[in-house]
């Protein structure tokens, strides 16, 4: 079974690497931008509120963070 990283987590944890409120619209520009970088789809996240563990990833590495875990551990 494929592990899921939610949004909201996944915002909570830029928020702890950037020491800033990115918040919900500064998280879809950020996704945005890697969209474009790695031509995917428009209709990529339509319907679903996660990322899989390849797209979350491929998202830390353009993003620079790994946030795929929390910052503390």
């Amino acid at each position: 079974m494929l592990k899921k990283y939610y949004f909201s987590d996944i915002i909570v944890r830029l928020n702890s690497y950037v020491r800033a409120d990115v918040g919900y619209r500064g998280f879809r520009t950020l996704v945005y931008g890697w969209r474009i970088k790695h031509r995917l789809p428009v209709y990529t996240f339509y319907g679903r509120d996660y990322m899989n563990e390849s797209e979350i990833h491929s998202f830390s590495e353009y993003a620079g963070y790994d946030l795929s875990r929390d910052p503390d551990s």
